[in-house]
């Protein structure tokens, strides 16, 4: 369905003239806002409430612009997306879409299409001491190796731990390092030999040791991830990126270093971080973010950061907060696997909001469509080996 169309019947409903069919219709998308059991996850019941309202009021002011005006460059609509997957999305503009998947029959072009990608799932490479790599979507449960003192593991789907067993084992093997990659369109939870669990975001590795016997418990990240560090006070854990050093003894925090984003990003969520490189030293409270930017290595402490936002890759969201449209892409770049060409100027229009993470990436690009922007999917070929979007400002 065309959005003229749509608009159109949104028209004919406010006067009074729309069809039983068309009534139907309408009245099914915006009643399944109370039956959505996973809408009540993004939102308590005055989030909820006041967000109803807004689409009531959004529906209303849109339809009395329609009638005024021969084109309608934005306006809140319902379109279909996956099963289970409900969206909330809010431009800058102020305009509130909520888009909801019933089992209707009206589906957009876009859901049909045979260029379509699936999203990302538990994909990881896993580098051993000599070399070796165990690709690790491709095994099952059990014994992968054996390194040093140290059992490899796989515990379930998704999941690596390395277990030290001395008693086993040979007490006196020398520490390896092991390395484990995320590909773009993965990601994957390894569980280090002191119990702390680390959950890698796609386009990440960690590089660590087999077993923490020095004086600290050092790793190496680059990428995203998401740490629940074991407590130690004897050996304080520190997450290397670049020239910058994260110094924490137990507790919970997300560090997003990727090379193409223009800040280095550690959130707190619990105990206490030291964040520091060669000129600057801070150290963050829970509710805090330290930013590095890139190039300068200047630090700032940003109090009251929105964590939710920060970790909403590990509970399975893309959120927004006044991101760019360059920002939102690369996100999409690494969980989708996709490369990104932009076809014309690119928009200054920052974008909010919440998406889930388990829809393909058409349904995903349709939020972002209805703010005026436009997409296409290249599937991979032999002369392209990789899918890519075209974004059409």
């Amino acid at each position: 369905m065309e959005k003229a169309e749509f608009i159109r019947i949104l028209k004919k409903y406010n006067d009074g003239t729309a069809s039983y069919q068309e009534k139907q219709f309408l009245d099914s998308y915006y009643n399944s806002f109370e039956v959505r059991t996973d809408v009540v996850e993004l939102l308590d019941a005055e989030e909820k409430t006041s967000l109803k309202e807004q689409i009531k009021a959004g529906l209303q002011k849109d339809i009395a612009a329609a009638a005024s005006k021969r084109t309608v460059k934005r306006f809140p609509l319902f379109g279909k997306v996956a099963v289970a997957a409900v969206i909330l999305i809010t431009l800058s503009i102020g305009v509130y879409f909520y888009v909801a998947w019933e089992n209707g029959d009206i589906y957009p072009a876009h859901y049909y299409s045979k260029h379509d990608i699936q999203p990302g799932g538990n994909k990881a490479i896993l580098t051993l001491a000599n070399g070796q790599q165990i690709i690790l979507g491709a095994k099952g449960n059990g014994l992968l190796a054996i390194q040093g003192n140290t059992k490899i593991v796989k515990s379930a789907i998704g999941q690596i731990a390395y277990n030290n067993q001395p008693a086993l084992l040979n007490e006196k093997a020398d520490v390896t390092y092991n390395m484990i990659s995320v590909p773009r369109g993965g990601q994957y939870q390894v569980t280090l030999p002191d119990g702390s669990r680390v959950l890698l975001n796609s386009a990440s590795s960690l590089h660590f040791p087999t077993a923490f016997n020095g004086n600290d418990r050092r790793v190496e990240l680059t990428g995203e991830a998401y740490f629940e560090v074991a407590h130690d006070k004897t050996k304080p854990f520190k997450v290397i990126t670049g020239s910058q050093t994260v110094e924490v003894l137990g507790t919970h925090f997300n560090i997003n270093a990727y090379s193409d984003e223009s800040t280095l990003n550690t959130t707190l969520l619990e105990g206490s971080v030291k964040v520091f490189n060669g000129n600057q030293e801070v150290v963050i409270k829970p509710g805090e973010q330290a930013q590095t930017t890139a190039g300068s290595g200047a630090i700032s402490v940003i109090q009251n950061a929105d964590t939710e936002q920060a970790i909403a890759w590990k509970n399975g969201l893309f959120q927004f907060k006044d991101a760019s449209l360059e920002t939102i892409m690369r996100s999409l770049s690494r969980w989708y696997n996709v490369d990104i060409a932009y076809d014309g100027e690119i928009p200054e229009r920052k974008f909010s909001g919440k998406i889930y993470r388990n829809i393909n990436i058409s349904q995903a690009l349709e939020i972002i469509n209805f703010s005026g922007v436009r997409f296409h999917i290249e599937k991979a070929s032999a002369s392209q080996k990789t899918n890519k979007i075209i974004v059409t400002p």
